[in-house]
């Protein structure tokens, strides 16, 4: 852990979206929920600690019915070896206000900002009921954020949210577009712009140094009718110009993940947020580990990107909620 004295230049924050199973099956459940999953997290934190970065649980509403889970969240965080932060599931985070949930309303951003509040506002409560504190960073279920999130959080006391992966666009599926975001702390405002919240995004970006830039100015060509009817995306991520990832060793290769951080760092990006799900520290609960080997793939890609970041690049690691104190923050345009 670095004093807060300590001038921080490069900085990396592990999170974890701490969940019930299911999601993966294409359902929502709102009821039932099993969180078989979460006798992965020793593991994970003694992998955490031993490079020195103490994580970010962000955890969801099964989670809190889970004793053993609890117990060992409740042991790293009163001794400051984790952060606990909260993660909204709608679909079965009380108020349950129906049990079959659709595609537009698992994102919890396109439900009416009264429904918002009152959920998250039960979740927050309980987190603090359970640990003693209230938590201060959120990520959304699904990264299911927009302007209208932003007053229930700052009316709960949050912090900062870390629900936006910048260049990404969830769009097809009803969800919030990305592609709009800076890759640094910049602060966001209501729709009112009355009420100022946090973003920290999660680390997206390209394996290349310099083709972030790129990207930017083959946007306009490849969102043409030409760019699209020439699928001119799929080709200059197929040949590397444009390979497009995000900071997880979930679905990527370590030497994605190694050229991220490279390019990250290179154009600028000091903080570096990596994250990944619950589900895949054991085998079974996610696609990004189906099996035994999956499961030790992934930590091969874990631990190998961790000494990269902290060894190679000498990144501090720090929870989400040392941020603010830490970093400058860019404001929207």
């Amino acid at each position: 852990m670095i004093s807060r004295n300590h001038q921080i230049a490069r900085t990396i924050s592990v999170t974890v979206d701490t969940e019930e199973e299911g999601l993966w099956s294409g359902g929502y459940p709102v009821k039932n929920c099993t969180t078989n999953n979460l006798r992965g997290l020793a593991r994970f934190q003694a992998l955490c600690e031993k490079y020195g970065v103490p994580p970010t649980y962000l955890i969801d509403a099964p989670v809190l019915d889970d004793a053993q889970a609890i117990a060992d969240l409740k042991r790293w965080h009163t001794g400051g070896r984790c952060e606990i932060g909260s993660h909204c599931h709608p679909w079965c985070n009380p108020p349950i206000i129906t049990e079959s949930v659709s595609n537009t309303e698992s994102y919890i951003c396109n439900l009416p900002e009264e429904l918002q509040f009152e959920k998250l506002q039960w979740l927050t409560n309980k987190i603090c009921d359970v640990f003693g504190r209230s938590p201060t960073s959120y990520r959304a279920g699904r990264y299911g954020f927009n302007e209208s999130s932003v007053g229930p959080l700052v009316k709960l006391g949050y912090q900062l949210d870390t629900s936006v992966l910048p260049w990404f666009s969830y769009q097809d599926s009803m969800g919030p577009c990305f592609r709009h975001y800076d890759r640094t702390p910049t602060h966001v405002t209501d729709s009112m712009g009355s009420k100022k919240l946090l973003e920290i995004p999660i680390t997206t970006g390209f394996t290349s140094k310099g083709a972030y830039g790129l990207r930017r100015r083959f946007h306009k060509l490849i969102d043409t009718p030409i760019g699209r009817s020439t699928k001119l995306a799929a080709v200059c991520s197929r040949i590397g110009l444009t390979r497009h990832v995000k900071l997880s060793p979930e679905g990527t290769t370590l030497g994605e993940l190694v050229g991220l951080v490279e390019s990250s760092l290179h154009d600028g990006v000091n903080h570096l947020v990596l994250m990944l799900h619950s589900t895949s520290l054991l085998p079974g609960f996610s696609p990004y580990a189906k099996d035994a080997a999956g499961v030790e793939a992934l930590y091969n890609r874990l631990d190998g990107i961790l000494e990269c970041a902290t060894k190679r690049f000498s990144c501090d690691g720090i929870m989400l909620s040392d941020i603010p104190k830490l970093l400058p923050v860019k404001e929207t345009e």
